[in-house]
């Protein structure tokens, strides 16, 4: 489904349940390190109020980051061809308003209040193809080019070595790339990587479904619930991910799940020195690290704070978002940014 499908179609199935009317203006709205797809109007009551719209396919938690959103000229709207009960309820949690095309909504305006959720598209998704770049290869190569834009002009073989893949994918991910607007060919200037947020929020959502499974190596448990608060990683290859790694950064969160990267040959000391055991119900979730760990230079013991913002969104857990967003100010918006001015410098 294209975008202007989407919206119109969403506005339609609003109007045609309650008779409230949206207008539209088709154009950007551009605010810090965001792009917003349209701006527009809701009319109640003899009133106009000004909207800020995103349209989403098949929206998942990590969309619930944009409530911290401030200063934009306008009411924020989520627009999507489906939102399920689950994801409804969250954003009428955090009052972020959204329609989509099957009628589910939540609009709270005085004296209008709309909350409807549990409509079901009658027609089996159409889901967009993303090529190689967004497989789980792919996604390793993206990851390595968010940690470090500047290696998009290396050498395919120096690509492939740092992300671990083959030789041969990095070309049809390059490929990729650029039909969806975020590789950049400068000519003698090289190549430069456009709309990162935008390949980030991307990124997130085909790590969480396609990459993350495949790395899970199974659930396991400590003798003591407080190991993970002494326990060194440094010779062992690991590294700490998810809700431990946010408390480290923001000492915000009480981590519940122990979220562990190891390097697949260092995963059996791991478990013996800190005494893990395998049990589906334990709270330590071990995953083999995806990234070239033996050639990272001044390495931490906690993940690159895209894979812990990674980790915290894919989980749907309010907290655990509202910790991620603060990890993204702290640590990543100046990153992309530096991204979005470098974007308008070259318009």
């Amino acid at each position: 489904m294209k975008e202007q499908d989407i919206l119109g179609g969403a506005i339609s199935a609003l109007t045609l349940a309650t008779g409230i009317v949206i207008g539209v203006e088709r154009h950007e709205y551009r605010q810090e390190n965001l792009i917003f797809d349209a701006t527009g109007s809701l009319y109640v009551d003899g009133e106009q109020i000004p909207l800020v719209i995103e349209v989403k396919f098949r929206p998942t938690p990590t969309i619930l980051m944009l409530s911290k959103l401030k200063d934009i000229p306008g009411r924020l709207l989520i627009v999507a061809d489906y939102v399920n009960p689950k994801l409804a309820e969250q954003l009428k949690e955090q009052d972020i308003w959204f329609l989509d095309t099957v009628g589910n909504a939540y609009i709270n305006q005085k004296p209008v209040f709309v909350f409807i959720r549990g409509n079901k598209p009658t027609e089996k998704p159409v889901i967009r193809t993303l090529g190689r770049a967004f497989q789980p290869t792919g996604l390793k190569i993206i990851y390595t080019f968010l940690c470090n834009p500047e290696l998009v002009n290396a050498p395919y073989r120096e690509i492939a070595r740092t992300a671990g893949v083959a030789l041969g994918t990095v070309g049809w991910v390059m490929t990729d790339l650029n039909e969806l607007g975020h590789l950049v060919d400068m000519g003698n200037r090289g190549r430069r990587l456009k709309d990162k947020q935008k390949l980030l929020e991307r990124w997130i959502i085909a790590y969480s479904e396609k990459l993350r499974p495949k790395l899970q190596t199974g659930r396991y448990k400590a003798p003591n619930p407080a190991w993970w608060q002494t326990a060194d990683l440094h010779n062992l290859q690991a590294y700490w991910g998810g809700e431990v790694a946010a408390d480290k950064l923001t000492h915000y969160l009480k981590p519940e799940i122990i979220t562990l990267y190891v390097m697949e040959k260092w995963a059996a000391k791991l478990k013996i020195t800190n005494q893990l055991r395998k049990d589906p119900d334990g709270d330590v979730e071990i995953l083999n690290a995806f990234w070239d760990v033996e050639s990272e230079k001044n390495r931490k013991d906690i993940v690159n704070p895209i894979l812990i913002y990674a980790d915290l969104m894919a989980t749907g857990d309010p907290r655990n978002i509202e910790t991620a967003q603060i990890i993204y100010e702290q640590k990543l918006a100046q990153h992309f940014r530096e991204d979005q001015r470098a974007d308008n410098q070259s318009l």
